[in-house]
């Protein structure tokens, strides 16, 4: 079983090292290790050739300009060579038989095009918060399923993955899949391409969420609006329309989503401007008359209501999904 740890990263020099040495103290050890280090303009790179004279088997590629995620991570995937390839982001890291557990079950699977498993999440100090759990028991996803399942938005724990490497050439990598969305444009074009996926419940793998500072999380808010059009008109519409099966649940979907993006006409971060180019993207996505109704409470100083009523509907979710997660445990 050949193993390639591919890891992308941009000024993390207090975490790369970390995400490295987790990769090297796999129980069973990776065929490579990959960084490529996307120009940043901190110190990462020197902790990279620091830690390239510890660890000689380390393979470091410096982007001689800055690539952009999707584009960054496409050129370090490309780079490997083993069978499968693990996708690592370099504030994250792995739990020591995450190589193992994952690779068995590609080995047991040979129609999955990735394996993913629960996290655990931890903060910018390393400090233990929730745990990621689907409501899914572990096993095997067939390609029909999780193109159906597709449909509600990416259904794994976090972008920690181990990939086959032949699926990821048969749908391209991560070429020209757009910002902030690419991990499910990805997984729905690998479920388009007829692969299923498999889930392990069990927590392999250690995920680190950040405070939203500068509110950047909400500046690219458009690109992601423009990113779930594109994961629908390039990937889902198409893959639905070739097998014969029934648009309108896609058209419904694209109204939730709509809805739930239109959140941002209430915030107060966006000029004027700013939010006629946001609900131009909006009409792009859906056409409904829900986003009409949920554009106008939001631009009309309905919003806090709304995201409270929001909030009490994902808490109520939130936790039948906790019970019901423990009841079958």
């Amino acid at each position: 079983m050949k193993v390639s740890v591919c890891i992308p990263t941009y000024n993390q020099a207090q975490f790369v090292s970390q995400a490295v040495r987790s990769a090297f103290k796999q129980t069973v050890a990776p065929y490579e290790v990959i960084v490529s280090d996307d120009c940043s303009t901190d110190e990462t790179y020197e902790v990279l050739t620091n830690l390239a004279k510890e660890v000689s088997d380390l393979k470091i590629v410096r982007q001689p300009f800055n690539l952009g995620i999707s584009g960054n991570t496409d050129y370090c995937l490309r780079l490997a060579t083993g069978d499968f390839v693990i996708r690592l982001d370099s504030d994250d890291y792995l739990s020591p038989n995450y190589v193992k557990k994952l690779g068995e079950l590609l080995l047991q699977y040979p129609d999955a095009g990735y394996a993913h498993a629960a996290v655990q999440e931890i903060d910018q100090e390393g400090k233990l918060l929730n745990k990621r759990i689907l409501f899914r028991s572990s096993g095997f996803q067939s390609g029909i399923d999780a193109l159906r399942s597709a449909k509600d938005g990416y259904r794994v724990a976090a972008n920690i993955i181990m990939f086959r490497r032949s699926a990821l050439v048969k749908v391209g990598y991560v070429t020209e899949r757009p910002d902030y969305v690419e991990d499910y444009h990805l997984s729905a074009a690998l479920a388009a391409a007829g692969f299923g996926n498999i889930y392990l419940n069990e927590t392999l793998s250690y995920y680190r969420v950040w405070v939203d500072a500068g509110n950047v999380r909400q500046r690219r808010k458009l690109m992601e609006i423009k990113g779930l059009q594109k994961v629908m008109d390039e990937i889902l519409e198409p893959a639905y329309q070739q097998r014969g099966w029934d648009l309108t649940i896609l058209k419904k979907k694209r109204s939730a989503f709509a809805c739930r993006q239109a959140d941002c006409l209430a915030w107060d971060i966006y000029t004027a401007k700013e939010k006629a180019e946001l609900m131009e993207a909006l009409k792009t996505l859906s056409s409904s008359t829900s986003l009409k109704w949920f554009s106008w409470l939001y631009s009309n100083g309905f919003g806090d209501f709304l995201v409270f009523y929001s909030k009490c509907i994902t808490f109520s979710k939130t936790c039948m999904k906790a019970f019901l997660i423990s009841f079958k445990v």
